[in-house]
């Protein structure tokens, strides 16, 4: 498995360490050997918090959960875990989906790890919010502004977003209009474009989730006004096993680090 560090310096009002690792889609117990190397590579790190904006499992039908649950266990060993939800999440059935409650429910138990549906916590002076967006919202953006409004930043507190995909915040520049600091995302694969020709495409794609050919604002850091955004290729960049393996898979590191002028 072939794994690369990424690593983000961004100036603020805090010195914290972050880790942030997305789209892991867990479907049986073979992800799990890649899984300990990616656990190996984060206790080196030794950050002070680990975010996943979604995407935990492949889908609703899981084979040895227990398996995963004990590796998340693992994670929360290191620093404290904060998760969000995407729309691996959810279980899609004769046209009818909802929220994989039970898998949820499962993780939610987990000490030191904090899982956000809908819902923000303050954590040494960090706001961590987590935003569900229903699934049909991820073939209509527009859907997502009204859970974008119940969103709540406090002016205290250094404000991060979980948000899954980052066509959510960038639908008719939503972001402006919330007092956020740094938003973490994932869901768009590196625009599926291989490490060797990252250089040309920068921060777009070749195509996205939704096969459109050359997306723009996939990957890397990004800025809306005063709010950064980190966008990962995440764990696991392309659906099929053989042709995953070409893509190197993500661990980014974003440093905070404190200045002034950001008091």
């Amino acid at each position: 498995m072939k794994i690369q560090n990424k690593t983000y310096n961004i100036k603020s009002n805090i010195n914290k360490k972050i880790v942030l690792i997305s789209d892991i889609h867990y479907s049986s117990k073979k992800d799990i050997k890649n899984l300990n190397i990616v656990l190996d590579r984060i206790k080196k790190i030794n950050p002070d918090y680990i975010c996943i904006p979604g995407d935990t499992i492949d889908k609703s039908e899981i084979k040895d959960s227990v398996q995963f649950i004990n590796w998340l266990k693992k994670l929360t060993k290191i620093s404290k875990v904060i998760v969000s939800i995407g729309n691996h999440e959810f279980y899609i059935t004769k046209n009818k989906f909802g929220l994989n409650r039970d898998f949820l429910r499962k993780i939610s138990y987990i000490d030191n790890l904090y899982l956000l549906n809908n819902q923000n916590i303050v954590i040494d002076n960090i706001n961590f919010i987590g935003i569900t967006a229903p699934i049909e919202c991820y073939n209509n953006k527009e859907g997502i502004k009204q859970y974008l409004k119940n969103i709540k930043t406090d002016s205290k507190y250094y404000n991060i977003l979980l948000c899954h995909s980052p066509e959510f915040v960038y639908c008719e520049d939503n972001i402006k209009d919330l007092s956020l600091d740094l938003v973490l995302c994932g869901h768009m694969h590196g625009g599926l474009v291989p490490p060797m020709f990252r250089f040309i495409f920068k921060n777009n794609g070749l195509v996205s989730p939704y096969k459109k050919l050359f997306p723009k604002n996939v990957y890397g850091h990004l800025k809306v006004n005063n709010t950064d955004i980190i966008i990962t290729s995440g764990l696991r960049v392309f659906p099929l096993r053989p042709i995953n393996s070409l893509f190197t898979k993500e661990i980014v590191i974003i440093n905070l680090t404190f200045d002034k002028k950001y008091v």
